[in-house]
């Protein structure tokens, strides 16, 4: 399996790049053949490197509900190109400021564009996994822990992934327009 893990966040000493850590420990517990991207240190990464990609990992904070500029305008990018044409699987590993409800209430925009719009981009039969660590301001130092954990056994496989069907195949959202 290939991977391709792409990271958002401008500061290396920070929660997210221990979830990165994470993230690249779990894969190579798994034996996973994977590339690492930080987006904020300059490392953008080309059409031509997602040729081959199996999974596509998205390691970024949500600020404000919603996704960093730089990870915004690679997503853009990668649209334009229609390079993620051939990725099976999308995740996103990423930390919140408030509580699930209250995201959930407001829409949960990074997700929904996540799970909407870049996943119908990706391979006809991609599943989407979301990883989130909400009220992460508010969280003890065992919980924070504890998720990272979490994360690292599910990329090293000893956790099932929790995924998410597409915003069409659910019963309240939207759906593709129907075959003429």
């Amino acid at each position: 399996m290939s991977v391709l893990v792409v990271q958002a966040h401008p500061v290396s000493d920070s929660l997210n790049a221990a979830l990165l850590e994470r993230v690249v420990a779990g894969l190579t517990a798994a034996g996973s053949d994977h590339a690492v991207h930080r987006l904020c240190q300059g490392e953008r990464p080309t059409s031509a490197d997602l040729e081959g990609i199996d999974d596509v990992v998205l390691v970024y904070p949500t600020w404000w509900g919603g996704q960093p500029a730089s990870l915004l305008e690679w997503l853009q990018d990668m649209l334009a190109t229609q390079a993620l044409g051939g990725v099976r699987r999308l995740v996103a590993v990423t930390s919140l400021g408030s509580s699930q409800l209250l995201n959930t209430v407001q829409g949960e925009w990074g997700r929904a564009h996540l799970s909407g719009l870049v996943l119908q981009a990706c391979a006809h039969d991609a599943t989407f996994e979301w990883l989130p660590l909400y009220k992460v301001d508010r969280q003890s130092q065992d919980a924070i822990d504890a998720h990272l954990r979490d994360v690292e056994e599910r990329f090293a496989g000893r956790r099932a992934p929790k995924v998410t069907r597409p915003l069409w195949q659910r019963p309240y959202g939207r759906r593709p327009p129907a075959a003429v």
